[in-house]
């Protein structure tokens, strides 16, 4: 993520809208709304996950009690990473905390109002907070200034190929298309999908 982008996680929130961790007794709403949004089919052992394994996690926002959006990652810690930002094309250095999106959507009433970006800067925040990761474990990018570098986390996602508004999005957030992993297929699709990958400085939200 560049600095320029960064500067929009502590924009306000739309009025009466609120975003917080998802909880047990918010899973039928928030499964009703993937299944809305999303062309892919979750089991039910996908949400429970989100609830109980440290490594993963959901938000979600709401609005009049009803849930509107959300956004679930997970996190892994590597001393290298493979693929376009590992070895000699590595940005991040060693050590770097990865976050994969999993799912991400906002209904259609709500979009185009910073949510769906608030989410992303907030998951990823807050998953590098719960992990403990150092600030400086890593040597600065030599892609980004240094302190653009401070509290940096690889992030990527897959979208459809066919996403273009999907594509567009994580391609405003600085996450660029990694064409030599197009023929992956996401979690329970065979839909060809692509990565896409970035690199988040994260800073605190409000």
């Amino acid at each position: 993520m560049t600095q320029r982008d960064s500067g929009h996680m502590t924009s306000l929130l739309p009025d009466g809208i609120g975003i917080r961790m998802m909880r047990s007794s918010d899973m039928p709403q928030v499964r009703a709304l993937h299944t809305k949004l999303l062309p892919v089919a979750y089991p039910t052992a996908f949400f429970v996950q989100l609830l109980i394994q440290p490594q993963r996690m959901c938000l979600i926002a709401t609005y009049d009690g009803k849930v509107i959006a959300f956004a679930s990652a997970t996190m892994e810690t590597r001393h290298s990473t493979p693929g376009p930002l590992g070895s000699s094309g590595d940005q991040t250095g060693g050590g770097a905390l990865r976050v994969t999106l999993l799912t991400l959507g906002v209904s259609p009433e709500f979009r185009r109002q910073g949510i769906a970006r608030r989410l992303v800067h907030e998951i990823v925040q807050r998953l590098r907070l719960s992990c403990g990761a150092p600030s400086h474990e890593s040597p600065p990018a030599p892609s980004l200034s240094e302190s653009d570098s401070t509290d940096a986390v690889i992030i990527s996602a897959e979208v459809a190929r066919n996403n273009s508004s999907g594509q567009s999005f994580y391609s405003h957030l600085g996450m660029q298309r990694q064409l030599e992993v197009d023929q992956q297929s996401g979690f329970g699709s065979k839909a060809h999908t692509c990565m896409v990958l970035g690199v988040m400085r994260t800073v605190p939200v409000s």
